[in-house]
């Protein structure tokens, strides 16, 4: 059982602490005054703010996302958190319906189904370089309404300028290779006034050299399996990136997935981290202390992994000035 904290911040800094009980999840907690990390800006002007689904797009190799066989095993995994912060990003899209909408790095479509479900008359383009997992996406047994797909590069999309109302990318920028040109690519095929949300898995802003090595590490055991383009991002260097590519940064919310239990089952990219973890208990005591005390906790007992802590995602909104 996860838990889920949601911080949300109001510019205005009006409190208020709203519980809403969430699949899975536990509680939901809505914060609209100061909390130490989370955001939720929604004045116009811009901010100097800065795990698993990558399909090696813009990147110079093929990566796992390729095989057929391991795109089938991907789609079939299941994750609550996953299907949670699925939901919220739909919800920060803002659809009336009939919104023409891109999904970057779209893989089998499983983020694209519960945008999909919101649409009357509008449609969802899904675009990805790995054909494998847009095969499987094209097979499923239930296929996803008002669902298209199109193969193609996520910084060199094949669609003409001003051609969506909305547009989103999930679990993948951490994969991407030429991020910077996947935004503005993204910021070019948006109409005036169009909403980009990324919904990524993020890192603790570093505060000092120990996190800046423990960052280092965390990636390095992460590009084993996702290769050497893999890098997590923070929230802040997320908004940077926006606003550096020319959107407005209306709204940030990070989300934080707290765990207590038996193995990383259910919780996205875990086993990676928990290999982290027990390489950097021997390798780098130091470096094991401050991951125990930003992330989580691990005890081994027998053949089993007792796992406490929490992992945070960022889902941060982009609108393409008018």
């Amino acid at each position: 059982m996860s838990e889920e904290h949601k911080h949300d911040h109001e510019h205005d800094h009006e409190h208020a602490d709203e519980h809403e009980h969430a699949s899975q999840h536990g509680h939901e907690h809505d914060h609209e005054h100061g909390h130490q990390h989370a955001h939720d800006h929604e004045h116009a002007h811009d901010h100097e703010h800065s795990h698993e689904h990558g399909h090696g797009h813009s990147h110079g190799h093929k990566t796992h996302f390729h095989d057929p066989q391991h795109a089938a095993e991907f789609d079939r995994r299941t994750s609550g958190i996953r299907a949670d912060l699925a939901e919220k990003l739909a919800e920060m899209l803002v659809l009336q319906g009939d919104e023409q909408i891109l999904d970057v790095a779209t893989g089998t479509g499983r983020v694209a189904r519960p945008v999909a479900k919101r649409l009357m008359g509008g449609r969802v383009i899904g675009v990805d370089q790995a054909l494998a997992m847009l095969d499987v996406g094209h097979q499923h047994a239930d296929p996803i309404p008002a669902y298209y797909q199109c193969a193609g590069e996520a910084d060199a999309l094949p669609f003409k300028p001003k051609s969506f109302d909305r547009a989103f990318v999930s679990f993948s920028l951490h994969h991407f290779h030429n991020s910077e040109g996947v935004v503005k690519e993204v910021l070019r095929v948006l109409k005036n006034g169009g909403r980009f949300v990324v919904l990524d898995p993020v890192v603790e802003e570093a505060k000092d050299s120990v996190d800046i090595a423990l960052e280092t590490k965390i990636n390095q055991v992460f590009r084993r399996t996702h290769g050497d383009d893999f890098r997590f991002h923070t929230a802040s260097s997320i908004q940077r990136l926006l606003t550096k590519a020319g959107y407005r940064i209306p709204r940030t919310n990070i989300l934080s997935y707290s765990f207590n239990q038996e193995s990383m089952d259910g919780i996205p990219t875990g086993q990676h981290w928990l290999e982290a973890a027990e390489e950097l208990e021997t390798e780098a005591p130091e470096l094991a202390a401050r991951l125990k005390k930003n992330y989580f906790t691990w005890h081994s007992h027998g053949d089993h992994v007792h796992v406490k802590g929490s992992f945070s995602y960022a889902l941060i909104c982009g609108v393409k000035p008018d």
